[in-house]
């Protein structure tokens, strides 16, 4: 045997050998690849579903972004008109309370009463009185008696320039009290053509809702002709809210706000 022969032979062994050991590897190789492909697959789909789900809460963040965004513009302009009126009345009450000021300056200076006053006070008497018809319905009927005893007391000689003048001032006081006030009270309101006794929320003399006594709620709606409706609620979400404001009121709650349906 030549040294040529004895190294052919020992190439041959050694490829033997080694691919004996590849066929015997390879089973081996494969079964652990599987599992770990089927990891990736499940990684993969859990990775794919989570990217979805944070684009769906990204989709409804925007979408509750937008709906507060335009929610908070409807309050500021609401807050804005609310404003209006309540500077509007507050402006009304205090040129009467001024006038009445005034006509009190001239008393004193020239002593001025009976006949001479009269034209004066009827006049002033006429402009709140006109206030009390067109402000809401709030015990109307009690403010505006109040306003028309002045009246025809002066008309009859029953009072006289300074009782008159006292009362009506007493009574403009009042009114720009409760211009200032929120609260709840008894009354009775003409509701659905029937008298009916029920709670009212005031809120200054801008708007008012009211309960009755089977929990039904509505709030009060001026018309164009200057009248005043009352409007049920229906819908769950203002109701709600109504009753919110109520159980505040009626707990005295002094500090933080409430949500109430528009009705301006």
């Amino acid at each position: 045997m030549t040294l040529r022969d004895t190294m052919e032979g020992k190439r041959t062994a050694s490829v033997v050998f080694l691919t004996y050991i590849l066929i015997s590897l390879s089973p081996v190789t494969a079964a652990q690849a599987q599992p770990k492909n089927s990891a990736l697959s499940t990684l993969a789909e859990k990775i794919v579903a989570l990217r979805t789900e944070v684009e769906n809460l990204n989709t409804e963040n925007n979408a509750r972004k937008t709906e507060l965004q335009s929610e908070l513009k409807s309050l500021q302009a609401r807050r804005a008109q609310l404003s209006a009126q309540i500077q509007q009345i507050e402006l009304s009450l205090k040129q009467g309370k001024e006038r009445l000021a005034t006509i009190k300056e001239e008393l004193a200076k020239a002593n001025i009463d009976g006949e001479e006053l009269k034209p004066l006070l009827l006049k002033e008497v006429a402009l709140v009185k006109k206030w009390v018809g067109e402000s809401l319905p709030f015990q109307k009927e009690k403010r505006l008696k109040e306003i028309k005893d002045i009246e025809e007391g002066l008309q009859a000689g029953l009072l006289n320039g300074q009782k008159a003048l006292g009362r009506l001032w007493a009574f403009i006081e009042d009114e720009m009290r409760l211009g200032r006030e929120n609260g709840v009270h008894r009354q009775t309101l003409v509701i659905d053509g029937e008298e009916n006794l029920v709670s009212v929320a005031k809120l200054g003399m801008v708007a008012m809702f009211y309960q009755t006594a089977d929990n039904r709620f509505g709030f009060t709606r001026k018309e164009k002709d200057g009248s005043y409706s009352y409007i049920p609620l229906k819908d769950k979400k203002q109701v709600e809210q109504v009753s919110n404001l109520f159980d505040g009121l009626k707990k005295q709650i002094r500090s933080g706000q409430y949500n109430i349906p528009n009705v301006f």
